[in-house]
């Protein structure tokens, strides 16, 4: 039975190679066509339509589809060329796979090299110490704020270095004092729950894991604090909508759903979230004026500190068309599309040199350099989060999603959840170490000491 499910699978595998490559192509004399495997923001047209301009020998075309069936594409030769990768832990999985192509020496040369971008991303971007990816922006959260709900409600505005206690006081206040307009607001629009967290636990200076990845660290005191004080958030601050309170007013006219909706609708003070935001104010002229933005608050005396992450291509290590992707992968480190990045807002650009303060990143969205000032510091002073080779990070951060829902829904308080999850990490771990000889030969290049059965002890 096993033989034969083998040689279905592989007739299929070569069934479907075949149909990729003898669908329809239009083919432009001399013209070579680069697919890009990325998402479907608007924003991609522009930034591909000069890339064009710049490049008129080269085509590229966009392949959101080819995220679902990228493994299968690679593996017989028909994937895309070009494939952005949301985060480190995807590309150490697709490096493992033979996906990728290693960019080190080439990119050096080409002038998309680690030196060309953020040093708070570079861990996000090496695998064993090779370069795999460059960023096509980076991100790191602050606080943007609606002027006029302040305004409405007798509040000061954030001051650049407040506190989580100022920021508490300044959230009681917008929920408990009249708005001379009569309309009531929420203090804070929570656009995703994993992100908030992930940042508090940056913050409050923890991290994803220890001792080289071979033990969880979400049972620290630090991640441990982070859950705590983001419950304590909920429901003894009433700076955060629980879940309950967010569904009923979901179920009232007018709200809509969604963190993002709240705040573009003038329903919430404050969104933490990164510059990409302004991508979506277009839609939404009446913020045009309104906005500001802070550093994410600090937690007690610690400094002002939050997760950064980057959207970053790679190459697919069987593309035909090597040259041309590298010459897209120079194009993302260029002044030129570094200008597109800054004026549609789609975060940083990747190139920090164009983006050495808040006066080269003002645009028509937001012509105030201070706004933007906010997001240069945030990403100075962010780091990446850590990972593990001797387990899959999806895996982790669903439950770590999981484990935040139940603490949301105050169906487990903070620490059992904590230790919970670093338990089931943990046992994760040694069970992947247990059945998989190249993780026991990673644990020898990792750790510098054979690999043994009992080595957790």
């Amino acid at each position: 039975m096993k033989k034969v499910f083998a040689a279905g699978f592989i007739l299929f595998l070569l069934l479907y190679a075949g149909a990729l490559l003898t669908r329809d192509r239009v083919v432009k004399p001399g013209i070579t066509t680069i697919r890009w495997c990325t998402d479907l923001n608007p924003a991609r047209t522009v930034q591909t339509k000069l890339f064009q301009s710049l490049n008129p020998d080269l085509e590229v075309v966009l392949d959101p589809g080819a995220r679902q069936k990228l493994i299968v594409q690679c593996a017989t030769g028909t994937g895309p060329d070009v494939i952005d990768i949301f985060n480190a832990d995807d590309m150490a999985a697709y490096v493992d796979a033979g996906i990728l192509l290693d960019l080190t020496d080439v990119a050096k040369a080409k002038g998309f090299g680690l030196e060309n971008t953020y040093p708070a991303v570079h861990r996000g971007l090496v695998v064993g110490g090779r370069q795999y990816r460059y960023p096509c922006n980076v991100s790191a959260n602050a606080v943007i704020y609606n002027r006029a709900i302040f305004d409405d409600h007798g509040v000061p505005y954030p001051d650049t270095n407040w506190t989580y206690d100022q920021f508490i006081e300044a959230g009681q206040r917008i929920l408990n004092t009249p708005s001379k307009s009569g309309a009531k607001h929420v203090p804070v629009a929570n656009f995703f729950s994993n992100w908030f967290y992930l940042d508090l636990l940056v913050a409050c200076g923890g991290s994803l894991y220890r001792n080289q990845g071979l033990f969880s660290a979400l049972d620290s005191p630090e991640a441990m604090y982070a859950m705590q004080f983001y419950r304590d958030l909920m429901y003894t601050h009433h700076v955060i909508t629980t879940p309950t309170e967010a569904a009923g007013m979901t179920s009232q006219g007018g709200w809509g759903s969604g963190g993002l909706n709240w705040f573009s609708s003038e329903r919430a003070a404050m969104i933490f979230i990164g510059r990409w935001y302004l991508c979506q104010v277009p839609n939404y002229p009446a913020l045009k004026g309104k906005l500001g933005s802070a550093r994410l608050p600090r937690v007690g005396d610690r400094p002002s500190s939050g997760r950064c992450n980057s959207r970053a291509a790679g190459i697919n290590v069987k593309s035909p068309r090597r040259e041309e992707s590298i010459r897209f992968l120079q194009y993302l480190a260029s002044p030129e599309y570094g200008r597109v990045i800054v004026q549609d807002g789609d975060s940083m650009p990747p190139n920090p040199a164009l983006a050495q303060s808040g006066l080269a990143l003002t645009n028509a969205v937001v012509p105030d350099p201070a706004f933007h000032q906010v997001f240069v510091d945030a990403l100075r002073d962010s780091r990446s989060l850590d990972s593990s080779p001797f387990i899959d990070p999806s895996q982790v951060i669903r439950w770590l999603n999981e484990r935040i829902g139940l603490v949301e829904n105050d169906r487990v308080m903070p620490e059992e959840a904590m230790r919970s999850l670093a338990k089931e990490v943990n046992e994760t771990i040694r069970l992947n170490l247990e059945r998989r000889p190249d993780l026991q030969r990673k644990y020898q290049e990792v750790t510098g000491d054979a690999y043994r059965s009992d080595w957790w002890k």
